[in-house]
């Protein structure tokens, strides 16, 4: 069943295009100096913060997901301090990276197994490194925005 935006997610996957092109550019630089260039995971966060904002305003939430938590995963690289861990966080980043192109150039078919699949590592590896950070859902940002109103 295809999805009712095919023209904006041809424009999507185009600008995807420059995204990824700039994530892998930064994941091969990272891995080039894992101490040394692991700064470098805040470019792949923006883009993956980018990359969800976008599949949410499309209705692609499983794409959403993928790059939430490609996001969550490269913010704990970027405050990894072993190795190993960065190196985790790299190969998890790469996998993720590869599967959201692969889903949104194949939007209209059914990818669900690799989808559970790559989620569930995802999310391992998430937890394996401590977790995502805390949440604030719109309820908590309203009563927020109320007190600093007066």
């Amino acid at each position: 069943m295809k999805r009712k935006y095919p023209e904006k997610i041809g424009e999507f996957i185009d600008e995807l295009g420059l995204f990824a092109k700039t994530a892998e550019d930064t994941l091969s630089r990272i891995e080039q100096d894992l101490e040394g260039n692991k700064h470098l995971f805040s470019i792949f966060s923006e883009r993956m913060l980018t990359i969800r904002g976008t599949a949410e305003q499309l209705s692609l939430p499983h794409i959403a997901k993928l790059a939430g938590l490609g996001e969550e995963i490269a913010v704990k690289g970027a405050q990894a301090t072993e190795r190993p861990r960065i190196r985790k966080c790299v190969g998890s980043l790469w996998d993720g990276l590869t599967t959201i192109k692969f889903l949104l150039e194949h939007y209209d078919e059914e990818t669900g197994d690799e989808q559970k699949i790559l989620m569930s590592r995802m999310e391992s590896t998430l937890r394996a490194l401590g977790g995502s950070r805390p949440k604030v859902t719109p309820e908590e940002i309203e009563e927020l925005l109320k007190q600093t109103r007066g």
